[in-house]
């Protein structure tokens, strides 16, 4: 492998995630060679060549394919579009990164991950809480003696409205079930119950059993406002606890693990912060770097390359979506669900 090379990524969909969230990274990543763009909507497509400086772009993807032959794609549009596209992409042999959710339905899900192994390439899924620093230390801190075997996670999102639980879950619900899945592994069952407060305000509460052994609780709603998030995860180990807030800040509680021993004082609650923010998590554009949107991208650039391998990967994606199907079948039903491949159709 020749030092310095950069991997040939073109990228379709420049709608507003596209162009706030995903481009202004774009040259922070010295293996990212952004060498064009498509989207259907002409306009679109030119203002963000003007704006980010790319010289080739177009408006119809199998034409910029046959063009451009990159060595790389990244796709971010609506759901559908992630599904179809991304087809159009793996079926001539390119490595694909796709935001999520990879399609919308398990089916879909399960189609563009059939493709890439057909075609012999690859696909990410835009999972960007993987890549965020604090995510990053927690699961190795999880990973740890200190911390001992999992016992009990609890990650919790909430967001704006949404008319549905269905989209409210793909939407959002998808990137905590992910976080759930990175932290603790794969989830076995789930028991769900779901609310409806009116005006989008959704509600999902989750508990599901760790195929590795532990319990995780994912609680998801809709009941804030976009400008006011949230988001929490707190994992219990054997030894010690980990405690993130917003995909910013770390905090372990652990006995070994404090910034002094404490030796004489009977103090409740005495443990230790470790914080990821401040210099390294606003630096530019709104924090990306803190976020996992530099991550990501960084990730598929050196995938493309064969400097790592690809994380996370499609099957990744599918099994966020099988874990979906199964919250909302349990919600529905009422009683346990196995996760599975096999959505439940009367489910709305």
């Amino acid at each position: 492998m020749t030092e310095g090379r950069t991997a040939r990524i073109a990228f379709i969909g420049a709608g507003l995630h596209a162009t706030e969230s995903l481009y202004p990274n774009i040259p922070f990543i010295p293996e990212f060679d952004f060498v064009a763009l498509c989207d259907k909507d002409k306009a679109k497509a030119e203002q963000a060549a003007r704006r980010f400086g790319i010289w080739h772009w177009f408006t119809d993807v199998e034409t910029m394919l046959e063009e451009i032959e990159p060595d790389g794609c990244c796709v971010c549009g609506p759901p559908a579009m992630h599904h179809e596209v991304g087809l159009q992409v793996l079926r001539r042999g390119i490595p694909l990164f796709v935001e999520k959710p990879l399609a919308d339905s398990l089916e879909g899900a399960l189609e563009l991950a059939q493709a890439a192994k057909e075609h012999g390439t690859w696909g990410m899924v835009g999972f960007m809480k993987r890549f965020a620093p604090a995510n990053v230390l927690a699961k190795e801190f999880m990973g740890s003696a200190e911390f001992g075997d999992l016992s009990s996670l609890t990650v919790t999102h909430g967001c704006g409205p949404y008319e549905n639980t269905r989209k409210m879950l793909h939407f959002n619900g998808i990137h905590i079930i992910d976080l759930a899945r990175f932290l603790g592994g794969d989830v076995e069952r789930v028991f769900a119950y779901s609310s409806d407060g009116g005006n989008g305000n959704l509600g999902i509460a989750a508990t599901g059993k760790l195929e590795g052994g532990g319990v995780v609780q994912i609680s998801q709603n809709s009941g804030h406002t976009w400008e006011d998030c949230y988001e929490s995860v707190y994992a219990s180990g054997s030894k010690a606890a980990v405690f993130v807030d917003g995909s910013k800040d770390v905090e372990v509680i652990s006995p070994t693990a404090r910034f002094a021993a404490g030796d004489g004082l009977k103090l409740f609650g005495f443990r230790s912060r470790h914080t990821v923010s401040g210099n390294i998590a606003f630096w530019w554009a709104g924090g990306h770097y803190q976020r996992g949107y530099w991550g990501e991208l960084s990730r598929f650039a050196r995938a493309c390359l064969g400097l790592v391998p690809s994380s996370p990967t499609l099957e990744e994606g599918v099994k966020a979506h099988q874990v979906i199907e199964a919250i909302l079948e349990s919600a529905a039903c009422g009683r346990e669900v196995t996760v599975s491949a096999a959505p439940d159709p009367a489910v709305p």
